[in-house]
């Protein structure tokens, strides 16, 4: 049973400095249009808590003569607020269409793209809204907020159906997800992912980029595993990134902009890596009901039939990528929310390959 929530502290949120009167004016007749109705009120636009640091995150309630309609926007970055190297923003709306098409996979339904910048001032999407929680990171579920309300009995249920979906991300065919490759970058899998993010280190940090980081990409480079078959990426797996209903089970799974084709073990490393950050590493206790890292791994290769090999080389290159985020966030993004720091990332790689604890991060 869930008992009366504790008062808690604020996720933060994450405003790009735009004018939602302004947004709500000029969505209006676009919306009319789309809605096939002659004209739309947009009652209610504002910004979610804890989301929205990669792209302009706005809910939105519509209503119109037929029907009252609640929405999520989504709006592509502004140079100022880009999060990516070379984000393909298309693609976050079109792997939500093919995952619905497929099934397995819940996801929102994505409605319109709009490619034209004229109207918002960047293309955007509109997605039906979904309904239910979300363990936010910020702050960290582990500590505060509604799960830590539920019974462990009810704990398990949720994360047993978080397993059940990210492992279902495995089972979706390339052909149905094409869009995600960047032969630009190199072969599909490991190659491709590396070679992306070496670029991704040289486009966010430029020429001062840490020491620690060049010596984590070389041992990346130096010991990529060989022959992995690759297969669709999450990119982003964490608990922070599902909603879960009433019955604590999963509603959608959402975040899809670091979507690719990687070994299958790379959604595992980052669902373990934010499994840690979240809990131990801040020594805040694993909630009783969540799974350990031992049945993380266990539970994911028996819904998969795979085998959790190179698991610890997926760690690492999982623990660069959030680092070099966290550096490029802290550095550069124009967030008022996001404080400059180093992040707790890079020197757990380091720790995992038994390296002294970087002190060129700033």
């Amino acid at each position: 049973m869930i008992r009366k929530a504790r008062a808690m502290k604020q996720a933060p949120v994450f405003s790009k400095g735009r004018d939602l009167d302004t947004t709500a004016t000029v969505l209006q007749p676009w919306l009319a249009t789309r809605l096939e109705v002659p004209s739309v009120e947009i009652e209610d636009l504002d910004y979610p808590r804890g989301a929205g640091i990669s792209n302009e995150t706005i809910l939105i309630r519509v209503r119109s003569a037929a029907a009252v309609d609640e929405f999520v926007l989504r709006i592509a970055p502004a140079p100022e607020y880009q999060m990516f190297f070379d984000p393909k923003f298309r693609i976050q709306y079109d792997i939500l269409v093919a995952l619905r098409e497929h099934g397995g996979v819940r996801v929102p339904e994505a409605l319109w793209y709009e490619e034209d910048p004229e109207l918002l001032g960047r293309p955007f999407y509109l997605m039906r809204r979904m309904h239910g929680r979300v363990p936010v990171s910020m702050p960290v579920y582990n500590s505060e907020g509604w799960l830590t309300e539920a019974s462990p009995e009810q704990r398990r249920v949720l994360w047993d159906s978080a397993m059940e979906q990210l492992t279902a991300v495995t089972r979706i065919p390339v052909s149905a997800v094409p869009f995600v490759d960047r032969p630009e970058h190199g072969a599909a899998g490991d190659e491709q992912q590396l070679a992306y993010w070496q670029r991704y280190a040289e486009w966010a940090l430029g020429d001062d980029i840490p020491g620690t980081v060049a010596t984590l990409l070389r041992w990346l480079a130096d010991n990529r595993p060989a022959g992995t078959t690759p297969g669709l990426s999450w990119g982003d797996a964490r608990m922070g990134n599902i909603m879960f209903g009433n019955d604590f089970r999963v509603v959608g799974v959402m975040d899809w902009e670091q979507a690719a084709l990687a070994d299958p073990v790379a959604d595992l490393a980052w669902w373990l890596l934010f499994d840690e950050m979240h809990s131990t590493a801040l020594d805040v206790p694993r909630l009783p009901g969540l799974g350990t890292r031992t049945e993380t791994i266990d539970r994911w290769q028996e819904l998969t039939g795979l085998r959790a090999d190179n698991l610890l080389w997926q760690e690492v290159f999982a623990g660069l990528k959030a680092g070099l985020l966290s550096l490029h966030t802290g550095r550069s993004l124009r967030l008022p929310s996001v404080k400059s720091r180093r992040g707790p990332y890079i020197p757990h790689v380091c720790r995992l390959l038994g390296l002294p604890d970087p002190e060129d991060l700033r």
